[in-house]
């Protein structure tokens, strides 16, 4: 996956403009960041790469601060990376405050950072839910 996150931190870095009309985000962009957004909540949830992608985010974040103070601002590709990964970082919040109480999840992973698998939910929660209908 690093390779994957510096790519796109790369790609993000060309990703300003000086000129403000450029940094709209059209209408087909802006319906795009959800299925983007979950695509990638579900690459850190189920890849459990939650610290790469917060150090990515935190990598983007700064080079947007560091570009306004220069005058530059983020063209639609960049706002909608920003956008996606913004929402991503909101998706993962919501997940584990869902699933903050599980007992069985925080056994399966106990420490610091508790970023449960959507497939070990599936498995735990939804297979038996499945199992009790089909009797």
């Amino acid at each position: 996956y690093i390779p994957f996150f510096l790519i796109l931190f790369i790609y993000f870095t060309g990703c300003f403009t000086a000129a403000a009309q450029q940094s709209r985000m059209p209408l087909p962009a802006l319906l795009l960041v959800g299925p983007s957004s979950l695509y990638y909540w579900y690459l850190v949830t189920e890849g459990q790469i939650f610290i790469l992608f917060i150090f990515t985010f935190f990598a983007m974040l700064a080079l947007v601060l560091h570009q306004r103070r220069k005058g530059l601002l983020l063209d639609s590709n960049g706002l909608f990376l920003f956008l996606s990964f913004i929402i991503t970082l909101l998706l993962i919040a919501l997940w584990v405050g869902w699933l903050w109480n599980d007992r069985i999840l925080r056994k399966k992973y106990p420490g610091v950072i508790y970023i449960p698998e959507p497939w070990a939910f599936y498995t735990l929660h939804m297979n038996n839910l499945h199992a009790k209908q089909s009797l």
